[in-house]
Protein backbone atom coordinates (compact mmCIF):
# COMPACT_ATOMS: atom_id res chain seq x y z
CA UNK A 1 0.00 0.00 0.00
CA UNK A 2 3.17 2.11 0.65
CA UNK A 3 4.11 1.76 -2.61
CA UNK A 4 1.28 2.27 -4.38
CA UNK A 5 0.96 5.84 -2.40
CA UNK A 6 4.34 6.89 -3.76
CA UNK A 7 4.09 6.18 -7.01
CA UNK A 8 0.20 7.18 -7.42
CA UNK A 9 0.38 9.99 -5.44
CA UNK A 10 3.52 11.96 -5.47
CA UNK A 11 2.55 15.10 -4.94
CA UNK A 12 0.84 14.43 -1.58
CA UNK A 13 4.12 12.62 -0.70
CA UNK A 14 6.12 15.59 -1.33
CA UNK A 15 4.04 18.05 0.33
CA UNK A 16 3.80 15.77 3.54
CA UNK A 17 7.89 15.18 3.44
CA UNK A 18 8.25 18.83 2.89
CA UNK A 19 6.12 19.71 5.89
CA UNK A 20 7.69 17.04 8.10
CA UNK A 21 11.30 18.63 7.23
CA UNK A 22 10.76 21.87 7.88
CA UNK A 23 9.15 20.76 11.47
CA UNK A 24 11.91 18.79 12.32
CA UNK A 25 14.09 21.82 11.13
CA UNK A 26 12.13 24.00 13.33
CA UNK A 27 12.21 21.96 16.18
CA UNK A 28 16.42 21.06 16.06
CA UNK A 29 15.98 25.00 16.04
CA UNK A 30 14.29 25.89 19.00
CA UNK A 31 16.54 23.15 20.86
CA UNK A 32 19.47 24.98 20.24
CA UNK A 33 17.82 27.97 21.60
CA UNK A 34 15.73 29.82 19.11
CA UNK A 35 12.33 31.47 20.46
CA UNK A 36 9.91 29.83 18.03
CA UNK A 37 7.53 32.78 17.93
CA UNK A 38 10.16 35.63 17.24
CA UNK A 39 10.89 33.17 14.35
CA UNK A 40 7.60 32.81 13.09
CA UNK A 41 7.04 36.63 14.29
CA UNK A 42 9.40 38.40 12.48
CA UNK A 43 10.46 35.63 8.96
CA UNK A 44 8.02 33.15 7.96
CA UNK A 45 4.56 33.41 9.73
CA UNK A 46 1.70 34.82 7.79
CA UNK A 47 0.92 38.59 9.33
CA UNK A 48 0.71 41.82 7.60
CA UNK A 49 3.93 42.30 6.52
CA UNK A 50 2.91 39.57 3.65
CA UNK A 51 0.85 42.51 1.80
CA UNK A 52 4.22 45.14 2.06
CA UNK A 53 6.98 43.67 0.98
CA UNK A 54 7.30 40.46 2.82
CA UNK A 55 5.55 38.36 -0.17
CA UNK A 56 7.57 35.19 0.76
CA UNK A 57 5.57 35.08 3.74
CA UNK A 58 2.62 34.03 1.64
CA UNK A 59 4.57 30.40 0.82
CA UNK A 60 6.54 29.78 3.96
CA UNK A 61 3.66 30.16 6.58
CA UNK A 62 1.96 26.84 4.87
CA UNK A 63 4.57 24.88 5.81
CA UNK A 64 5.43 25.85 9.45
CA UNK A 65 4.59 23.94 11.84
CA UNK A 66 6.51 23.01 15.37
CA UNK A 67 3.91 20.85 17.27
CA UNK A 68 3.26 17.43 17.19
CA UNK A 69 -0.07 17.11 17.42
CA UNK A 70 0.08 19.76 14.90
CA UNK A 71 2.01 18.11 12.30
CA UNK A 72 0.54 15.08 13.03
CA UNK A 73 -3.06 16.18 12.36
CA UNK A 74 -2.07 18.19 9.26
CA UNK A 75 0.05 14.67 7.53
CA UNK A 76 -3.12 12.60 8.10
CA UNK A 77 -6.02 14.92 6.74
CA UNK A 78 -3.56 15.73 4.17
CA UNK A 79 -2.40 11.99 3.34
CA UNK A 80 -6.18 11.32 3.41
CA UNK A 81 -7.99 14.32 1.44
CA UNK A 82 -4.53 14.88 -0.56
CA UNK A 83 -4.93 11.47 -1.88
CA UNK A 84 -8.85 11.70 -2.77
CA UNK A 85 -7.68 15.21 -4.24
CA UNK A 86 -4.88 14.19 -6.36
CA UNK A 87 -6.71 11.36 -8.14
CA UNK A 88 -10.07 12.93 -8.79
CA UNK A 89 -8.84 15.94 -9.87
CA UNK A 90 -5.01 15.15 -11.06
CA UNK A 91 -1.49 16.40 -10.21
CA UNK A 92 -1.67 19.61 -11.37
CA UNK A 93 -5.10 21.00 -10.67
CA UNK A 94 -4.48 19.37 -6.93
CA UNK A 95 -1.28 21.33 -6.03
CA UNK A 96 -2.59 24.85 -7.39
CA UNK A 97 -5.74 24.57 -5.61
CA UNK A 98 -3.88 23.40 -2.76
CA UNK A 99 -1.58 26.53 -2.32
CA UNK A 100 -4.22 28.55 -3.93
CA UNK A 101 -6.47 27.50 -0.96
CA UNK A 102 -3.75 28.10 1.84
CA UNK A 103 -2.67 31.52 0.54
CA UNK A 104 -6.53 32.75 0.43
CA UNK A 105 -7.39 31.70 3.24
CA UNK A 106 -4.97 33.86 5.31
CA UNK A 107 -5.80 36.53 3.48
CA UNK A 108 -9.72 35.59 4.69
CA UNK A 109 -8.81 35.65 8.11
CA UNK A 110 -6.83 39.00 8.39
CA UNK A 111 -9.10 40.38 6.42
CA UNK A 112 -11.83 39.22 8.62
CA UNK A 113 -10.51 40.26 11.81
CA UNK A 114 -8.71 43.40 10.17
CA UNK A 115 -10.99 44.73 7.64
CA UNK A 116 -9.90 45.64 3.75
CA UNK A 117 -7.85 48.67 4.70
CA UNK A 118 -5.00 46.45 5.92
CA UNK A 119 -4.39 45.36 2.47
CA UNK A 120 -3.15 49.17 2.13
CA UNK A 121 -1.99 50.18 5.73
CA UNK A 122 0.06 47.32 7.58
CA UNK A 123 -0.63 49.56 11.05
CA UNK A 124 -4.40 49.62 10.09
CA UNK A 125 -5.71 46.76 12.15
CA UNK A 126 -6.12 46.82 16.41
CA UNK A 127 -6.53 42.93 16.19
CA UNK A 128 -3.44 41.63 15.28
CA UNK A 129 -1.62 40.22 18.41
CA UNK A 130 -4.78 39.01 19.83
CA UNK A 131 -7.24 37.53 18.26
CA UNK A 132 -5.28 36.92 14.68
CA UNK A 133 -1.85 36.39 16.06
CA UNK A 134 0.43 34.96 13.44
CA UNK A 135 -0.49 32.65 11.24
CA UNK A 136 0.91 29.44 10.21
CA UNK A 137 0.58 25.59 9.32
CA UNK A 138 -1.15 23.80 6.16
CA UNK A 139 -4.60 23.76 7.48
CA UNK A 140 -5.96 25.87 5.09
CA UNK A 141 -4.69 24.21 2.38
CA UNK A 142 -6.18 21.34 3.82
CA UNK A 143 -9.90 22.42 4.13
CA UNK A 144 -9.81 23.92 0.45
CA UNK A 145 -9.34 20.09 -0.30
CA UNK A 146 -12.18 19.07 2.35
CA UNK A 147 -14.36 21.91 0.21
CA UNK A 148 -12.95 20.88 -2.99
CA UNK A 149 -13.75 17.30 -1.91
CA UNK A 150 -17.37 17.70 -0.91
CA UNK A 151 -18.78 19.62 -3.78
CA UNK A 152 -17.28 16.55 -6.44
CA UNK A 153 -18.74 14.04 -3.92
CA UNK A 154 -22.29 15.63 -3.86
CA UNK A 155 -21.92 15.77 -7.65
CA UNK A 156 -20.22 12.15 -8.41
CA UNK A 157 -22.31 10.06 -5.37
CA UNK A 158 -21.87 6.98 -7.46
CA UNK A 159 -17.52 7.30 -7.24
CA UNK A 160 -18.06 7.50 -3.04
CA UNK A 161 -18.54 4.13 -2.55
CA UNK A 162 -16.34 2.70 -5.37
CA UNK A 163 -13.15 2.25 -3.45
CA UNK A 164 -12.66 -1.17 -1.12
CA UNK A 165 -13.76 -1.78 2.18
CA UNK A 166 -10.17 -1.15 3.27
CA UNK A 167 -9.98 2.04 1.79
CA UNK A 168 -13.68 3.25 3.16
CA UNK A 169 -11.89 2.60 6.72
CA UNK A 170 -8.81 4.12 6.40
CA UNK A 171 -10.53 7.40 4.74
CA UNK A 172 -13.43 7.28 6.51
CA UNK A 173 -11.36 7.27 10.21
CA UNK A 174 -8.65 10.23 8.86
CA UNK A 175 -11.53 12.40 7.35
CA UNK A 176 -13.51 11.65 10.82
CA UNK A 177 -10.56 12.18 13.15
CA UNK A 178 -9.17 15.31 11.54
CA UNK A 179 -12.20 17.16 10.87
CA UNK A 180 -13.62 16.59 14.31
CA UNK A 181 -10.28 16.66 16.19
CA UNK A 182 -10.02 20.61 14.44
CA UNK A 183 -13.25 21.55 16.01
CA UNK A 184 -12.38 20.05 18.91
CA UNK A 185 -8.51 20.96 19.72
CA UNK A 186 -8.64 24.31 17.91
CA UNK A 187 -12.12 25.78 18.40
CA UNK A 188 -13.86 23.59 21.75
CA UNK A 189 -16.63 22.21 20.28
CA UNK A 190 -17.15 20.21 23.04
CA UNK A 191 -16.43 23.36 25.87
CA UNK A 192 -17.92 25.76 23.65
CA UNK A 193 -21.20 24.55 22.29
CA UNK A 194 -21.46 23.53 18.06
CA UNK A 195 -22.40 27.69 17.24
CA UNK A 196 -19.03 28.74 18.95
CA UNK A 197 -16.85 26.77 17.27
CA UNK A 198 -18.29 27.84 14.21
CA UNK A 199 -18.69 31.44 15.39
CA UNK A 200 -16.72 32.26 17.89
CA UNK A 201 -18.01 35.39 19.73
CA UNK A 202 -15.70 38.10 20.88
CA UNK A 203 -12.03 37.90 21.79
CA UNK A 204 -9.81 36.06 21.34
CA UNK A 205 -12.90 33.06 20.75
CA UNK A 206 -12.06 32.62 16.75
CA UNK A 207 -14.93 30.01 15.31
CA UNK A 208 -14.17 27.26 12.17
CA UNK A 209 -15.87 30.00 10.04
CA UNK A 210 -14.13 33.11 11.26
CA UNK A 211 -10.63 31.56 10.94
CA UNK A 212 -8.01 30.03 8.21
CA UNK A 213 -9.81 26.88 8.43
CA UNK A 214 -13.56 28.39 7.09
CA UNK A 215 -11.24 30.40 4.83
CA UNK A 216 -9.83 27.64 3.33
CA UNK A 217 -13.04 25.60 3.50
CA UNK A 218 -14.99 28.45 1.24
CA UNK A 219 -12.45 28.53 -1.06
CA UNK A 220 -12.33 25.22 -1.78
CA UNK A 221 -16.01 24.97 -2.53
CA UNK A 222 -15.94 27.60 -4.46
CA UNK A 223 -12.59 26.70 -6.67
CA UNK A 224 -14.54 23.17 -7.29
CA UNK A 225 -17.55 24.95 -8.79
CA UNK A 226 -15.10 26.82 -11.16
CA UNK A 227 -13.36 23.52 -12.11
CA UNK A 228 -16.71 21.98 -12.91
CA UNK A 229 -17.77 25.07 -14.70
CA UNK A 230 -15.01 24.67 -16.79
CA UNK A 231 -14.97 21.34 -17.58
CA UNK A 232 -18.89 21.17 -18.50
CA UNK A 233 -18.53 24.30 -20.87
CA UNK A 234 -15.12 22.16 -22.44
CA UNK A 235 -17.12 18.95 -23.44
CA UNK A 236 -20.27 20.84 -24.00
CA UNK A 237 -20.87 20.58 -27.85
CA UNK A 238 -20.60 23.09 -30.28
CA UNK A 239 -24.00 24.45 -31.11
CA UNK A 240 -23.31 28.15 -32.59
CA UNK A 241 -25.14 28.42 -36.17
CA UNK A 242 -22.83 29.43 -38.98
Amino acid sequence: MIKNVLNDYPITVILISINISIFAVLNILVWNGIEFSSLVQDYIGFNEKAFHGEYWRFFTSLFVHVEFEHIFGNSLGLLAFGTLAERYFGRCTHILFYLSSGLLASIYNIVGHCGVDILFDANNCNNLGNSFGIGYGASGCIFGLVGMLLVYSLSNTERLFYSSIISRFFYGTSMLVYIVGTLIIGHGLFSNGVVSALWGFGSPSVGFMEHTHGGGFITGILLSLLIMALRSVKVRPNTTAF
